[in-house]
């Protein structure tokens, strides 16, 4: 036989065996990755990577030459930020070349909904190495993950003991040099302290000792053409643990953000800024001031409060207020809310100032400037005299003093109309006749 038909014959054989080769050892490996033994090798790894006490999958199941599937993934009693994560639908495609830069490299990792809650974490100290076992050198010593995707993601913590977070967004997870960059869009930001925003684009960047955000965009409105919230800056993840950030605020709707209770009879949009620094995590160790201002703000006439005063004063109805001023000054400053500098005018109807301070312990204090137009007096000549006693423009002025808690604010002006209602029985009658009736129309 010449050379050449030889060589074919030698190379259709190594070919023929190369084949089975590759038949015999693919139909080896299904076994293998659908088995106990790999799964429990797969969770040892997610546990150490991602520093949880314990990890578990569903039985996997192997799709095609690499990839892999499982219905259901946890980690538990993380060890540092992540306190849990739970997976449904799990697929991911497994690199076996990753194996000789000692790394178990997943080229991707795809979740149908996931759940991620965070928690706080204290700064320690470096943790104590122990020697590495004989085989070290050989076997893959970290797990490499290149993309991991979730469809609908809830990223969950706790704030004052309630559970806020985002809500059905999609992430993706991708590393940066040891470290790591989550990207989410869509869903819903809740605290306990805000109304429902929408999540137009978050961008974080983990690497240590640093979590910066480049971008944290939110939103009330998804068809508004600007950014309505947008918060820069960042926080120290290790015995530093400060944190610096900024928040521009742009035609937010302004009821939602106020007390249930007046939220239906007010309208209009605000706008601001904010810069918050701490030392810590904590809000003691924390300072911020910031302004808010409020635009094409009203007092709607279906409001409570004026609807019954001037039902039971028979004072001229103005129908809608517009708000020609309405602004104030924040600050926070060792666990305590001020609003500073508080300006809020319907000209030719009452004008409001002063400021208010809410305590780390929820106690209220401050003082007020109300000033109301004359025709709204009438209806107790001794107001102007005994309560109303200053005079300024348009304006009779009274102070009032607030006092009380968040939850049970007080005043002292109710108390100082009660009495010199006391000196006018018929007038106190009249009016209670008058909102009796309000309430009966209604």
């Amino acid at each position: 036989m010449s050379p050449r038909p030889r060589r074919l014959l030698v190379g259709g054989a190594l070919l023929v065996a190369l084949l089975v080769v590759v038949f015999l050892g693919n139909a080896a490996i299904t076994p293998v990755i659908e088995g106990p033994k790999f799964r429990a090798m797969l969770e040892a790894e997610t546990a150490k990577g991602m520093h949880f006490n314990e990890a578990h999958y569903a039985p996997l199941t192997r799709v095609g030459v690499f990839g892999m599937r499982s219905d259901f993934g946890e980690g538990k009693q993380g060890q540092k930020t992540i306190e849990s994560m739970t997976g449904e639908q799990v697929t991911g495609a497994f690199n076996p070349l990753g194996v000789f830069l000692r790394r178990w490299q997943l080229q991707y990792l795809h979740f149908d909904r996931g759940v991620v809650r965070i928690q706080k974490t204290e700064p320690k100290g470096p943790e104590p190495k122990q020697g590495p076992p004989w085989y070290l050198f050989f076997w893959p010593d970290h797990v490499y993950l290149k993309d991991v995707t979730c469809d609908h993601a809830d990223v969950l913590f706790q704030l004052q003991n309630k559970e806020s977070g985002i809500h059905d967004t999609y992430l993706e997870i991708t590393p940066n040099g040891r470290d790591f960059e989550y990207d989410a869009k869509g869903g819903t930001f809740t605290t306990p302290d805000t109304p429902r925003l929408n999540v137009e684009h978050i961008h974080l960047l983990v690497r240590k000792p640093r979590m910066t955000c480049p971008t944290l965009i939110l939103g009330d409105n998804p068809v508004h053409p600007e950014e309505q919230v947008r918060i820069t800056g960042f926080a120290n993840l290790q015995q530093d643990r400060s944190i610096q950030i900024a928040a521009d605020f742009n035609s937010l709707q302004l009821a939602p953000w106020l007390p249930e209770k007046i939220r239906s009879g007010v309208s209009g949009t605000f706008s601001g800024h904010a810069d918050y620094k701490s030392t810590g995590t904590g809000l003691e160790t924390a300072t911020a001031q910031g302004n808010l201002a409020v635009a094409n703000g009203k007092l709607l006439s279906s409001l409570k409060a004026l609807r019954t005063y001037i039902a039971a004063t028979k004072s001229p109805d103005p129908g809608d207020i517009p708000l020609d001023v309405c602004r104030t000054d924040v600050k926070l400053d060792q666990g305590a809310v001020s609003l500073e500098n508080i300006q809020a005018e319907a000209k030719g109807i009452f004008r409001v100032r002063g400021s208010i301070r809410l305590a780390k312990d929820k106690t209220l204090s401050g003082e007020l400037e109300l000033g109301l137009a004359e025709p709204y007096l009438h209806w107790l000549p001794s107001l102007e005299s005994d309560v109303f006693t200053r005079r300024e423009g348009p304006y009779l002025l009274t102070t009032i003093h607030i006092s009380g808690t968040s939850e049970k604010p007080q005043q002292d002006l109710s108390p100082r109309i009660a009495s010199e209602l006391e000196k006018h029985p018929f007038t106190a009658l009249k009016m209670f006749f008058n909102s009796s009736s309000a309430r009966f129309e209604d």
